[in-house]
């Protein structure tokens, strides 16, 4: 069976956040809404009305997991509990998803590592950087070399390593490169910083074009997939194996970022990004700070990077450019700067918005259809402008607000939006009326006729 991409995220979503939210009324209100809900998917089920029936199941998932847990589950236990609904959304998603979806999920995934990594480095570190395409590269590289029958290092890579071998290979490469730089990126900060990494993101396709007896040129690498594992090969098929193995990857990853983010140094990572000086005053080494967190963003860019070669089945400089190693700090910007969740909203962001934003906008009456499809790149632009004015924490920090504000307090916050779009839209013809009685225009306009008045 098939599901919508929507829908499926439509019950994602729903889902999870039913379960994080706080009682929405009491029970027996939540049973008549959930009863009510279930009449009319019904309903449109049987009329074929597909968008509204698939609403109904959306809003119907939320109440039932509100319904199920707001009462019964402690809340320091709901957040475990909104991750846990997510995991198993995603790995049911083989059975329930085709395959070019499921292909788009795996990149999410490999996606979701690099922007976990980048968001410790510029979300809780406070370091900027647009060049983590680069580390990427070495990392897919790595496993490339390591993994082609080809001999290109001799003895080390004499046969093809396993696959599992090369993700470590290239996190360890990787993390080294990253060590590497962090100790010039110690007297950079700020824009310099950024456009140093820049620098190494334009030049490192040119590198791997140069020596291209080690990494194949402008053809680049190519690698045999893995297959699923001796026992699943006749319940899994090898994309559904590699989607597992990038999902799995990721949340190993993602927890392996959480315990760090909430020991000693996830917390100095946090003191410097606020102030160097008062982290220095606190007895903590900023350098090696600031050095630990590059490297550890390019150890999980290398790891993102090897199962991108092993999900792609080759390896060229173009495979990670310049414009997609600067969209990873879009994403995160989008998602939520300092939050693990918000590297998963811009992941997604990050892999969606290009394939299927135009033609979402393309569904949207009177809008121009021929500027969406000529102009795609606008759509992400836009994307970034209207979440850094409406959500300056990104989704992820507007989610987690929207969780901690009690129901009653959303309910009356819906209520007023009417008043609150008239108190604006008033206050904005004012402004617009102050503009014009004070413009120059208007001065010598009123000058000219009074000139005209006095002339008789």
């Amino acid at each position: 069976m098939e599901m919508s991409i929507w829908l499926f995220f439509g019950l994602l979503v729903a889902c999870s956040v039913g379960v994080r939210l706080q009682p929405l009324g009491s029970v027996v209100q939540r049973a008549i809404a959930a009863a009510v809900l279930a009449v009319g998917f019904l309903v449109c089920l049987v009329l074929g009305v597909g968008f509204v029936t698939e609403l109904f199941g959306v809003l119907l998932a939320a109440v039932v997991a509100n319904l199920l847990t707001a009462d019964y589950v402690p809340q320091r236990y709901r957040i475990a509990l909104a991750v846990a609904v997510a995991v198993v959304f995603f790995l049911a998603a083989p059975w329930l998803l085709e395959n070019f979806r499921l292909f788009q999920f795996s990149r999410v995934a490999v996606w979701v590592i690099v922007a976990v990594g980048l968001n410790i480095l510029t979300g809780y570190n406070g370091q900027i950087s647009l060049g983590h395409g680069a580390f990427v590269l070495i990392g897919a590289y790595t496993s490339a070399i390591l993994m082609d029958d080809q001999s290109q290092l001799g003895f080390v890579d004499g046969a093809a390593w396993p696959f599992w071998t090369t993700i470590i290979a290239a996190a360890v490469v990787s993390g080294v490169a990253g060590f590497a730089l962090g100790f010039p990126a110690l007297r950079l900060s700020g824009p310099y910083l950024a456009i140093a990494t820049l620098a190494l993101a334009i030049s490192m396709p040119a590198i791997l074009r140069k020596y291209d007896g080690l990494t194949g040129g402008a053809q680049g690498l190519f690698v045999k997939r893995p297959p699923p594992p001796p026992g699943l090969g006749d319940v899994l098929e090898r994309d559904e194996w590699l989607y597992l193995l990038c999902v799995g990857v990721a949340i190993v990853m993602m927890l392996i970022a959480w315990g760090i983010l909430r020991g000693p140094l996830g917390r100095a990572f946090v003191a410097v990004r606020d102030s160097e000086v008062a982290a220095a005053a606190m007895g903590i080494n900023v350098a090696r700070v600031k050095i630990a967190a590059f490297t550890i963003s390019a150890l999980y860019a290398g790891v993102a990077g090897a199962l991108l070669t092993q999900l792609l089945g080759v390896m060229t400089p173009e495979s990670v450019d310049i414009v997609t190693s600067i969209n990873f700090l879009t994403a995160i910007v989008i998602g939520g700067l300092a939050s693990l969740l918000g590297a998963v909203i811009g992941a997604f962001a990050l892999v969606l918005l290009p394939s299927d934003g135009p033609d979402i906008l393309g569904e949207i009456p009177l809008f121009p259809d021929n500027f969406v499809q000529k102009a795609p790149g606008a759509i992400q632009g836009a994307l970034v402008i209207l979440v850094v004015l409406l959500m300056p924490f990104g989704v992820a920090g507007s989610y987690h607000r929207l969780i901690a504000t009690p129901a009653g307090r959303i309910i009356d916050g819906v209520k007023g939006i009417p008043a609150g779009l008239r108190s604006r839209l008033g206050q904005v013809r004012e402004d617009v009326l102050w503009a014009w009685e004070d413009s120059p225009f208007n001065r010598r306009s009123s000058e000219s006729d009074s000139g005209e008045e006095a002339d008789p």
